[in-house]
Formats: structure tokens, sequence, C-alpha cells
């Protein structure tokens, strides 16, 4: 793992890499696909950290008691991790129903905010030719979205499962297909795409 230095603190490239792509995909969704993203995709963020955060005292409660102030060091670690995305799922679920928008813009922000997160992150890490293929199937995807996504004739769900199995393949190219960054991608995945289907269902169109 790769550590950026930041003025007299040493940042675990990774965390670096989240808060970026979370920035990067909101200007993308806003300025390449017209798609003005709610309050609901930072306060998914907020969740997902504060969830994964304060996880450590669940699962390291002995600890946590015997020095509280332990929290302030560490984290829920990989329990921590799947534990804050099952509670952004929860999240994502509960207010598509009173947000609809939600339905149709998250499964197309987790996309875009996942292939920049996996470009950045292998920039950090200095894995060019993966940084590139991430890079190129960001591009790729921003253009499908804005341009295929509107048009009535292409099924908007099969357009998404081409551009998330890329991502798999490039991902599986570079290491094992089950990882713990994949698994978050494909739960996500799931979980928006039902949203999405659901959305369409329902007939709902911008």
């Amino acid at each position: 793992m790769s550590y950026i230095p930041i003025f007299h603190l040493t940042i675990p490239a990774i965390w670096i890499a989240v808060l970026l792509a979370a920035a990067v995909a909101k200007l993308f969704m806003r300025f390449f696909t017209g798609e003005k993203i709610g309050e609901w995709y930072w306060n998914a963020l907020t969740f997902y950290i504060l969830t994964w955060k304060l996880s450590y005292s669940l699962f390291h409660f002995e600890n946590f008691c015997n020095m509280p102030l332990s929290i302030l060091y560490f984290n829920g670690g990989l329990y921590g991790h799947f534990l804050g995305i099952v509670v952004v799922s929860i999240y994502l679920i509960m207010v598509q129903k009173k947000q609809w928008k939600v339905a149709k813009q998250s499964a197309f922000a987790w996309l875009l905010f996942f292939l920049s997160y996996q470009a950045i992150l292998q920039s950090f890490e200095k894995n060019v030719v993966e940084a590139i293929l991430h890079t190129l199937l960001l591009i790729i995807s921003i253009l499908a979205i804005r341009f295929l996504a509107k048009r009535t004739d292409v099924p908007n769900v099969l357009l998404l499962a081409a551009l998330l199995t890329l991502e798999l393949l490039i991902s599986s190219a570079f290491g094992s297909l089950w990882s713990w960054q994949n698994a978050t991608f494909i739960l996500l995945a799931i979980v928006t795409s039902i949203m999405y289907i659901r959305f369409e269902q329902k007939g709902q169109t911008l």
C-alpha cells in the first residue's frame, strides 16, 4: 500500500483516491451527463466513513473498553468496510423511495466513482498499464452514458452490465477476481442496478 505525505501527515493513498474519486465522479455526472447529483451522494459517503471508523468499537470491543481513545487511530478493518457498504446500500434503498432520481443516478454515479477510484489509485501505485486501462474505460463510460443512455433503443441495463463486466475483466487481469474491492464493486453494482430496473419499470423518465 502506498502513502501520500501531506504536510506532516502520511495518509494511505487509498483514502486520497476515495475522496478524489468522489469529487471527480460528481463533476463528471454534472458536466458530461447533465445530471446534478443530490445530497444523497455525500450522505452515502459520510455514512460509509462513519460506519467503517466507528465499527472498531464493535469488532474490537475489549480493546475499545480498555482504551476508548484508540478509536481515533483504528477502524473496523475489512468487517467494518463491508458493514459500511451494507449501511450505504440500505440508505440508498430507503432514500430512493422519497427521491426517485436516486434510483436513476446511483448506478451511473457508482460506475464513474469506481472507475475514477481505480484510475487514481493505480496511478498512485505506479501501475501505469492498469491505470491507463481504467482511464480508457472511464472515458468510454462517460461517452456511453452521454450519447447512448439517452437513446430509447439502447437498453440501459445491458449497457451498464457491459461496462461493469469490462471493469471486472480489467481488475481480474491484474489481480484476483475474488478480492474485497471486486466484491464491493459487485455488491453495490447489483443494488444500484436493481434500483435502476425498478425505476425503468415504473416508467419514470426525466
